[in-house]
């Protein structure tokens, strides 16, 4: 299995944040939801969702990957959650 993570982080409907992803050259969207931006780096969480993504992108895309490779993608959707930590 062949990921790449291609982004851009942009903001969801949800208030988390939206990443894209290549797997074996098929796109599929990382969802981070907005309490696990909040709950990766409490220090952050006044910050705008973008930055806390940022400041925390290895291990929220670390955590994207395992559950890639588990096979955990639903309709073209990966979602990460507090519970994923």
């Amino acid at each position: 299995m062949i990921i790449e993570f291609v982004g851009p982080a942009v903001p969801a409907e949800d208030g988390g944040i939206s990443f894209r992803a290549k797997v074996d050259g098929q796109t599929v969207a990382c969802k981070f939801s907005m309490e696990v931006l909040q709950d990766v780096n409490p220090s952050l969480t006044m910050a705008a969702p973008v930055k806390q993504f940022e400041a925390s992108q290895g291990v929220l895309l670390a955590i994207a990957e395992k559950k890639l490779r588990a096979g955990k993608v639903e309709n073209g959707v990966v979602r990460v959650f507090t519970q994923d930590l």
